[in-house]
């Protein structure tokens, strides 16, 4: 049996952009819809989403009985920029249920908030602004277009692959505006939360260069290569004791010092490859071959 993936897209980012490489890896994923439940929620409400939307799945397969039923005694971790401090909270807050996490360009968890944390009076400002523009759908429309195709321009140079009303169904309302505003200022408790997790877990030593790659990968459009065996493995390693999951910080073009010092921290694996932030939605069958040739090392 496969073990899962669990995509955790980057900040304002839907599910949708996430769609293809969830296509091009191999078994059952799930994407997180960050305006149902929070992409800075606490670890055990995001485990909560996944436990429900898995079961669900798996109740809707149930008559199948052909299909290959994934199991997630142990699920595997995708997290994009601030979904990646997600997935490492998750992991590091439930490491027995975690294979391995896939941290692509992450945030910085060290990063200093000054006057972006919730509750200051840009926060409330910005909020009740918000707030009064979703009374009205035709504004709220309007300025959740405008909003997300300055975002994808901005980072990619190319036309938005949303359609208007897959734009309109998450930014065009009074909701989902608010919803992106909430979890801009939300990461930055979120990275707090990451921090104390980081000083007080026992799971992964300081100090020490990672088994680092940091020779570039290139990324280029191929298919997705069948992945070595994933089969779900006991809650401890060879040696006997706890499981450790396999950690592994990607970055593209841009990465920064701190991308390799997280990697270091975590005694993960340092990989660079090419593409520029939001190489994981722009190349995905690429970045899914990467990540499930990884995932085969690990196992």
């Amino acid at each position: 049996m496969t073990l899962p993936w669990v995509i955790l897209p980057g900040m304002t980012m839907p599910p949708d952009d996430f769609a293809a490489l969830a296509a091009a890896l191999p078994g059952e994923t799930l994407i997180l819809e960050a305006y149902q439940t929070a992409l800075t929620a606490p670890a055990g409400q995001v485990r909560a989403w996944f436990q429900e939307q898995f079961q669900d799945r798996q109740r809707d397969r149930a008559r199948d009985r052909s299909s290959d039923r994934a199991t997630w005694d142990q699920i595997w971790l995708v997290g994009h920029s601030a979904g990646a401090m997600t997935a490492l909270e998750w992991l590091l807050t439930f490491p027995e249920e975690i294979a391995g996490a896939f941290l692509l360009e992450p945030t910085d968890p060290d990063e200093k908030p000054s006057r972006l944390l919730p509750g200051t009076p840009l926060h409330r400002l910005v909020a009740a602004l918000l707030s009064a523009v979703g009374r009205w759908p035709w504004l709220a429309r309007r300025l959740g277009r405008a909003g997300r195709r300055a975002f994808w321009r901005l980072f990619t140079k190319r036309a938005d692959h949303l359609t208007p009303s897959q734009i309109d169904r998450i930014w065009g309302n009074r909701r989902g505006l608010l919803a992106v505003w909430y979890q801009v200022f939300d990461r930055f408790i979120q990275e707090r939360r990451v921090r104390q997790l980081l000083a007080t877990s026992s799971l992964y030593g300081v100090g020490g260069d990672p088994p680092a790659d940091q020779s570039a990968t290139e990324l280029t459009d191929q298919p997705t290569r069948k992945p070595a065996d994933q089969s779900a493995s006991k809650s401890t390693n060879q040696s006997g004791g706890p499981h450790v999951p396999a950690i592994y910080v990607i970055v593209g073009d841009s990465a920064e010092p701190f991308h390799s010092a997280l990697a270091s921290r975590l005694g993960g694996r340092f990989v660079v490859t090419t593409g520029d932030h939001l190489f994981p939605v722009l190349q995905p069958k690429a970045t899914a071959a990467l990540i499930t040739d990884l995932a085969g090392q690990a196992r």
